[in-house]
């Protein structure tokens, strides 16, 4: 199947593009419970003892969702967006150690503003329905030991999803321009979590690490980045200590701050590359808003989250 000629496509292949991106990221979302179900069933059958433990159950659970998560949603991705013309390649120019810094405070404050925005409006939906959520991201954390919680929440998901979202998935959206490969591969990478506590927290790092991606044409600072935000969410699991606990929240208060500050400061110092199409802004969102697969995605991938985490 031939790609799309940049200067030839039709409003028609544009509005297609933009299904088979909502199609990959249905399939982002379901195909790693389908294939976890797959690889379970023999250990369902020939080890059931050690799912009746707490930690090995978990910790089967973790190494399925790191393996079901990526490959199949790899695979969705590169066979569905294959027709998208290629953007031109972003030269490679790593953040320096202070400029690392300051995008991992700034990370911290944003992802935390809105993660705390996130639990106000869940509270509200709690209030609403009358029914009760429960945050499996820190059950789980709560329940592996210290090593495991590093192997599987700082280092494994970063690498992964890394590759995944700002690599593969944000490669072929740079076609339809800049801003719809960091919004689409945020909101792909928000969706993907499947959990309403971490949707708008996952969406706004998301387009962070976008941009970031654009500014160094490499995904290595925003798999060490990622690779801290996350493991600075396993340290606060792993310690009861009502003294550390007060001194992260001051912490996350300051970084909220800062975040503000540099938000306001540098937001007009950006600027987004239109990609090789011939479509103004306004025709890619008009395509976009108007396929119907667009909006199925949205629909499904914010209700499995939650159902997820209300039954």
């Amino acid at each position: 199947m031939t790609r799309y000629l940049p200067e030839t496509m039709t409003r028609k292949e544009l509005r297609r593009c933009y299904s088979r991106y909502a199609i990959s990221v249905i399939l982002l979302i379901a195909l790693p419970q389908l294939f976890g179900d797959i690889i379970l069933l023999p250990i369902r059958y020939f080890m059931p003892d050690l799912l009746q433990d707490s930690l090995w159950r978990v910790l089967i659970l973790c190494i399925i969702n790191a393996l079901s998560g990526f490959l199949p949603g790899a695979l969705a991705i590169m066979l569905l967006l294959r027709r998208l013309p290629r953007a031109e390649k972003i030269p490679v120019d790593r953040l320096s150690l202070w400029e690392l810094l300051q995008a991992l405070v700034f990370c911290l404050g944003a992802g935390y503003l809105f993660g705390y925005i996130s639990q106000g409006l869940i509270e509200v939906l709690e209030f609403a329905s009358g029914l009760s959520s429960y945050d499996r991201v820190t059950e789980i954390e709560q329940v592996l030991p210290l090593w495991a919680s590093i192997v599987f929440t700082a280092l494994l998901p970063p690498l992964m999803e890394e590759l995944l979202f700002r690599k593969i998935l944000f490669n072929r959206l740079r076609a339809l321009g800049d801003t719809s490969a960091v919004l689409l591969s945020a909101l792909a990478f928000s969706l993907f979590h499947t959990n309403l506590y971490q949707a708008l927290y996952a969406f706004v790092v998301g387009m962070i690490f976008g941009v970031i991606v654009l500014l160094t044409g490499s995904i290595r600072d925003t798999i060490l980045l990622h690779m801290c935000i996350n493991g600075s969410s396993v340290m606060m699991a792993q310690t009861d200590s009502p003294l550390a606990g007060n001194v992260f929240q001051l912490f996350v208060a300051v970084c909220i701050l800062l975040s503000l500050v540099m938000f306001f400061r540098n937001r007009k110092n950006y600027h987004m590359e239109p990609g090789p199409l011939h479509f103004s802004a306004r025709d890619k969102r008009r395509a976009c808003l108007g396929s119907i697969w667009f909006w199925l995605m949205l629909i499904f991938g914010i209700g499995v989250s939650a159902v997820i985490i209300f039954l």
